[in-house]
């Protein structure tokens, strides 16, 4: 990187800082479990609506968290409330890798998923405005975190081997439980600095958000709904069409390196659409990608869906994040942020038990993962309908 880069990207290093955050909120806690539900489905003999149920049962925790972030930055203060969200996140996957009881694992994933959220929710209107002028690029910086993960995951993963027989799914929460901490750390200096150099602001009067963005709510319901069966299911159907272990680790590998690069490429391009166009294009990006592993189970397909895939899915949180901050004031943000995260979880909530539910009643994994798509395309439509923001914001 240039020397001068930080005078001309001010508030860069910030932005990447804050990016731990989705690392291990979206790219530990939530994505590593696609990697991680064939040994654990195996060892405990779940179905697969016992296995999407894991899913659903961190995305109510992350519901939950998404609803008081707000209230309990204001509160406690958002730097003492990011930073215990962001320890009890590390804490809760370290705890996944001891129960053997199915209802102790769905306890442990709902905790998860609340502190996750917690510091997700804080952490994106933080990074909102850690770049003056460039939110669109700081969120998807910010957001790129989760690609990170994603990798990280990949790579941690595949060390975590008992007797060279499998994937140790304790072993590998365990792994990325201890790594949390460290990203833990940086993600509060970089908390603390954004929190410092921002400067007072009047009072501005708070905007009624479900008028201001209802068309982003409902559309990242469906997002959340719709990507997530995907990323639940999927190395599971790669599995079962007979994929060896290379393929499925490269298949995750390419996801979180896509999602990666594509992040600069996001910013730019959201920073120049219309308010509700940008959300639309990425639901009907990955929407895209969710298909040619569905009709060609191919190497070739599963790589060409892994790659528009992976560039893809995690602009969707940056695109919605640039929407609300194009369309609230201040005073607002925050809110709006948790709630375009709860709509999300909630999404995220139903989409793995309709996937399990679909595929256990007709034994075929590809016919739950069609779900995913198909909720894609109506989460564009939603966002396609989003009035702009008003001239001058």
């Amino acid at each position: 990187m240039p020397a001068d880069a930080p005078r001309r990207w001010p508030g860069l290093g910030a932005a990447l800082g804050l990016a731990l955050s989705p690392l291990v909120a979206l790219g530990f806690t939530r994505f590593a479990y696609a990697l991680l539900l064939p040994p654990m489905q195996a060892e405990f003999n779940w179905s697969f609506a016992e296995a999407g149920a894991l899913n659903t049962s961190n995305a109510i925790g992350y519901l939950a968290g998404a609803l008081l972030a707000a209230w309990l930055g204001a509160r406690f203060g958002r730097l003492k409330v990011f930073t215990a969200a962001m320890v009890a996140s590390a804490l809760a996957l370290m705890a996944t890798a001891w129960p053997s009881s199915f209802a102790l694992l769905l306890s442990v994933r709902a905790i998860g998923g609340l502190a996750t959220a917690v510091a997700f929710v804080l952490g994106s209107a933080l990074a909102a405005s850690a770049m003056p002028g460039r939110a669109a690029t700081a969120l998807s910086i910010y957001f790129a975190g989760s690609g990170l993960g994603v990798v990280l995951a990949g790579t941690l993963i595949p060390l975590a081997h008992a007797d060279g027989a499998g994937p140790s799914w304790r072993l590998a929460w365990l792994l990325m439980g201890l790594g949390s901490p460290a990203a833990s750390a940086l993600a509060w200096l970089a908390a603390r600095q954004c929190i410092r150099q921002s400067p007072g602001r009047p009072t501005a009067t708070a905007t009624p958000v479900g008028r201001a963005i209802g068309p982003s709510l409902l559309a990242n319901l469906f997002y959340g709904a719709g990507y997530v069966g995907y990323m639940t299911f999927m190395i599971a159907l790669l599995q079962r069409l007979g994929f060896g272990a290379g393929l499925t680790m490269a298949f995750f590998a390419l996801i979180g390196g896509a999602s990666l690069l594509a992040s600069p490429l996001w910013g730019r391009l959201l920073s120049r659409l219309k308010t509700g166009r940008g959300f639309a294009l990425v639901c009907l990006m990955v929407a895209v990608g969710t298909v040619p592993a569905l009709i060609w189970p191919e190497p070739w397909a599963v790589i060409v869906s892994a790659l528009i895939f992976g560039a893809s899915f995690m602009a969707g949180p940056a695109a919605v994040s640039v929407v609300a901050q194009r369309l609230l004031s201040a005073s607002s943000l925050t809110w709006g942020l948790a709630l375009l995260t709860a709509s999300f979880s909630l999404g995220q909530s139903i989409g793995p038990l309709l996937a399990g539910w679909i595929t256990d009643h007709t034994g075929s994994l590809n016919a739950g993962l069609w779900l995913g798509p198909a909720l894609l395309l109506m989460g564009a439509a939603a966002s396609w309908r989003q009035a702009p923001a008003p001239q001058g914001r």
